[in-house]
Order: C-alpha cells, then structure tokens, then sequence
C-alpha cells in the first residue's frame, strides 16, 4: 500500500486552500443540525458507526473523502476513491488530524473545522486570502476504509508474500511437466536447459559477454526482446548489471551456445518492476553472442 506522508497530504491540503479561493467566498451560517462538539470545538456528525478499533496516531489508515465550503461549494469529490496516509498528531486542537482519530474502520462521518487554523496550521499558509474570516469553515465528509497499524501491514505483507511464493512454486512445477523439462533445478533454484552447445571461451565472471534473448512469461507471452530491436545486450558477467539468473546462467555457456533459463522470482525480479508482477518466475531464451 502507497501511502501518503505528512508532506504530501499537506501539499493536498495547499491543494484545496487554492480550491477555497477560487471557488468560494465564505460566510458563517450559524449552528450545523444533528453536529455534536467535542472540548475543542470541533463539530462532527457520524453518519455509520462501527465497534472496530480507533485509528490511532502512527495507523497508516486508507479514507474516501470529499470536502465543501460551508456555502456549499464543493472543492473536491473523492467518492469511490481512496486515499493512503499515516496519521499524525494534531497540529492544533480540532484539526483534521484529530478528526480522523475518532474514526474506526467502517465508519462514516462529517466534519466542520475552521478554515482560518486550518490553512494556517495545516495547510501552513502563510496569509490568509482576504476572503477567510473567523466564521468559514470547511467541511469533511469522509469514511475510512480501513485502520491499520505497522505490525498489522508486516503481517499482511507476509500473508501475500508466503501466497505469492506458494503459487510461484505450484507455477514453476506446472511449466516443467507441460514442457517436459528433464534437468534439475541448481542449488539456487534456477532450471538451465541446454538448446545449443556453443564451440568458443566458456564464460566466465568478470567476462564482457554479448547476449541476445527473448524474456516471456511462464504462458509463452513475450515481455521483452533484444531480437525484435535487433540489438543484443552487453554487460559484465557477475557484476550485478543484470538479474542474478542471467548472471549464474550465463555463466555456464560457451560464446555460441543457446540456452533456456528458467528463473524463480528471487533469482529475477522478486515483488516486481515495471510491467513484472510480484513472484513471478520467468523464462529466457539466451544466445551467448561474444564473449571477451
């Protein structure tokens, strides 16, 4: 989960002050019915109400919110989206931090605060537009989706981890019976199956080896290819310029030989990059062009 630290949800809060100026001048409309008022004088209205745990300072908490004016106005709509952040101690009594710390996952409130602390303490304006007075206010509907604390998402990281490897390996044993691969997995689990035995220097660490290949997914799905750029790759063998299993199996060909490397996801791309999703094995057809 990507989440929103203290300096990005206070560039979205920066966000929204410029919203209130340009939509909106503001003006005090009296008592907000139904709105209860905490020692700080923070008004709120819970719409749904949960027995779940309350977010805590330091939660890394998930919200859909919008927010208006109290003329109306709306400045932003975020409903059915969802935003990632960590929650904070108040910056002053009744701010929007101490708002979200009253919810638990599952509920859904309203929120008024004053504009004026707000831009100023939370948003760190450094002047108020001249439309702000002590009566504007700002006002939050929000509804958190979820309430987690740190131990809670390295327990859940592990969960999908351990899934995410044990259909790796289930993968992995499917691919080997439906291309009848007949050689055993290295110690480090790569699978080096020999298509074409080269006649020149064997490879070797420290070698500038050339290289050409097509890199797909374990379902034949062709994700990447030195052959369709028509440009073989160079690098130096068992420097870590490529993935660990290009340097381990590169490391047992003959400039001219040919070979498929079946990687595991540890030996390749691990939780992923780019187009490769986590714990994703994948299979290479490699051409050890030069070797010098």
């Amino acid at each position: 989960m990507k989440i929103i630290d203290w300096k990005r949800w206070q560039i979205l809060l920066i966000i929204m002050a410029f919203g209130v100026a340009v939509v909106s001048s503001c003006s005090f409309l009296g008592d907000y019915p139904g709105f209860k008022k905490d020692a700080s004088g923070l008004l709120y209205k819970f719409h749904e109400k949960t027995e779940n745990r309350k977010a805590e300072v330091g939660d890394f908490i998930t919200i859909e919110m919008k927010y208006k004016t109290n003329e109306d106005s709306l400045l932003f709509d975020g409903t059915g989206k969802t935003i990632p952040l960590e929650l904070v101690k108040p910056v002053f009594a009744g701010d929007i931090n101490q708002a979200l710390a009253m919810m638990r996952k599952g509920d859904s409130a309203t929120f008024v605060i004053r504009a004026d602390s707000f831009l100023l303490k939370n948003a760190r304006m450094t002047r108020l537009p001249d439309f702000i007075d002590e009566d504007s206010r700002i006002i939050f509907d929000i509804r958190m989706q979820n309430v987690q604390s740190i131990k809670d998402i390295e327990l859940e990281k592990e969960r999908n981890r351990q899934a995410g490897l044990k259909k790796e390996e289930e993968d992995i044993n499917a691919y080997i019976l439906e291309n009848n691969i007949a050689v055993n997995p290295e110690p480090s689990g790569l699978y080096f199956v020999p298509i074409r035995k080269g006649n020149g220097p064997q490879a070797k660490i420290g070698d500038h080896v050339t290289v050409h290949y097509y890199g797909k997914f374990l379902d034949g799905t062709i994700f990447d290819s030195s052959y369709e750029r028509n440009r073989p790759i160079d690098f130096e063998l068992g420097r870590g310029q490529v993935i660990t299993g290009w340097d381990e199996g590169i490391a047992k060909m003959r400039k001219g030989g040919k070979a498929l490397l079946l990687i595991p996801s540890d030996l390749g791309y691990g939780t992923g990059r780019g187009q490769i999703p986590p714990y994703t094995p994948l299979v290479f057809e490699v051409e050890l062009i030069d070797v010098k």
